[in-house]
C-alpha cells in the first residue's frame, strides 16, 4: 500500500544538517518504494528534493549550541489550502516544533490524516531543558493531535519524555549505506591532495565549541610532543563555523600538516571520509545521535573514533575502543594515544573497523524505512478507528 506523506519541518532544506539529512534520506527511500512524498518546510530556496512547499519565512536564533532558523507565523490560509490539495494520509512532523508553523499544520490537519512526530534533539544543558519544557507546554494542545511518537535515540526519547511528557518508540536516524559506499568507491581520493601512503586523520563538522575541534588539536599537540605519530601523518579538518579562524591560527604553529578545507559538499564527503586512517569526531555533548559516525564507517574510514557523549555512545552501542573521553585533564592524552594505536596497531584497527561495519545494517535507510512504514500503518489505523 502506498501513502501520500508530508514531512513537516520548521527549518530550511537549503542546508543538510542532521534533521534535514534524516527527512531527505528517508523521503527518497519512501519515494523509491512508491509513496508520494512531499515536504512542508520553512523558508527554502534550493530544495534538494521535489514536492517542496515553503510554508513560512524564517529568522536565525542560537539554540542547543548551534545557530538555527525558526519560522515566523505561517499563513493559516496557505496551510489549509496546502493540506486540502495534498489530501495526505500521513503528516510526519519533526520535533520539537514551533507553534508558528508545524503547530499550525497540526491544528489544521484533517481528522482522517495520521500524524507522526519524530524527536531529534538531546538536552545539552539545564537551560535547554527549561526551554524545551516551556515549548512543550505551549504545544501541549497540538501535541495531543499526534498519533505516534518516534525518537532517533534513547537520548532523544528522554528529551520527548521531559519536555512533552510522551513516550517515544526509538527508530534511529537513517543512513544510505549503499550510496555512501558507491560514492566513496568511485571517488578519486587524489583530489584531496593527500599522500595516500601516509597516515591521514580527518575531522568533519562545524567549528563550534561542542563539536570539539579544539580537543582534536589538543591531541595533535600532545602527539607531537610525545612523538606518537609516524612521519608523514597529516590532518584534514573540514567544515566552517565561528571558531575556524582560531583553529587555523593555532594549527599554524604545529609541525603536523593540517589542512582546513572549509565547507564540504555532501557529494564530496564520502571521498574525504574514505581517505581517513582515523576519522575523529570529538563532540562534547548536545548530540542525540551520530549520523556522521555512520557516514564515516559506510564510506570506508579505517577507524572511526567518537567523543563519549550520550548520543555518540548510543550510536556506537558503547564500544569502548571507539569512544574516548572529552572532558578532564587526560582527554588529549587518551585521544592522542587512541589515534596512534589506530595508525600503528593494524590488528587492533581491523578489529575495531569490523565491529563498526556490523552496525551499518542496523542504521541503513532500508531497515529504518521498514520500521517507519509500520508506524505509519499504526497511525492511520488509529485515525480510521476514531
Amino acid at each position: 500500500m502506498s501513502y501520500r506523506i508530508a514531512f513537516v519541518f520548521d527549518d530550511t532544506l537549503d542546508v543538510l544538517d542532521g534533521v534535514q539529512q534524516h527527512i531527505v534520506t528517508l523521503g527518497k527511500e519512501l519515494a523509491r518504494r512508491g509513496h508520494d512524498v512531499h515536504y512542508l518546510v520553512g523558508q527554502t530556496e534550493h530544495s534538494p528534493v521535489p514536492n517542496t512547499r515553503v510554508m513560512s519565512r524564517n529568522v536565525m536564533v542560537s539554540a542547543n549550541g548551534n545557530r538555527m532558523r525558526i519560522p515566523l507565523p505561517a499563513s493559516r490560509r496557505l496551510i489549509a489550502r496546502t493540506l486540502a490539495e495534498g489530501d495526505f494520509d500521513i503528516l510526519h512532523v519533526q520535533a520539537p516544533y514551533s507553534p508558528f508553523m508545524a503547530g499550525r499544520v497540526l491544528e489544521a490537519a484533517s481528522p482522517d490524516t495520521g500524524v507522526v512526530a519524530t524527536y531529534h534533539i538531546a538536552v545539552s544543558d539545564p537551560l535547554s531543558a527549561v526551554g524545551g519544557m516551556a515549548l512543550g507546554a505551549i504545544n501541549a494542545h497540538t501535541h495531543r493531535r499526534i498519533d505516534e511518537v518516534i525518537a532517533v535515540s534513547d537520548v532523544a526519547a528522554r528529551y520527548a519524555a521531559i519536555t512533552a511528557h510522551t513516550r517515544a518508540r526509538v527508530i534511529a536516524n537513517p543512513v544510505d549505506v549503499r550510496m555512501m559506499r558507491d560514492r566513496a568507491a568511485a571517488a578519486d581520493n587524489g583530489t584531496l591532495d593527500s599522500d595516500t601512503m601516509a597516515p591521514h586523520i580527518v575531522f568533519l563538522g562545524r567549528f563550534v565549541k561542542r563539536k570539539g575541534a579544539d580537543i582534536l588539536l589538543d591531541a595533535i599537540e600532545y602527539g607531537e610532543q610525545h612523538r606518537l605519530f609516524p612521519s608523514g601523518t597529516h590532518v584534514t579538518m573540514a567544515g566552517k563555523g565561528p571558531l575556524l579562524d582560531a583553529c587555523r591560527h593555532r594549527a599554524a604553529g604545529f609541525d603536523t600538516p593540517i589542512t582546513f578545507t572549509g565547507f564540504i559538499e555532501e557529494s564530496a564527503k564520502p571521498a574525504l571520509l574514505r581517505s581517513a586512517d582515523v576519522a575523529v569526531f570529538p563532540a562534547t555533548g548536545g548530540e542525540s545521535f551520530g549520523i556522521v559516525l555512520l557516514e564515516a564507517i559506510a564510506s570506508g574510514a579505517t577507524v572511526t573514533l567518537a567523543g563519549d557523549n550520550p548520543g555518540y555512545h548510543s550510536t556506537l552501542l558503547g564500544d569502548t575502543d571507539a569512544l574516548f573521553p572529552v572532558h578532564g585533564r587526560d582527554a588529549a592524552r587518551i585521544l592522542a594515544e587512541r589515534i596512534a594505536r589506530a595508525i600503528n596497531d593494524t590488528a587492533w584497527a581491523k578489529q575495531v573497523h569490523a565491529r563498526e561495519a556490523l552496525l551499518l545494517d542496523r542504521y541503513d535507510v532500508r531497515t529504518i524505512a521498514d520500521q517507519v512504514e509500520q508506524v505509519y500503518m499504526q497511525a492511520i489505523a488509529k485515525r480510521r478507528k476514531a
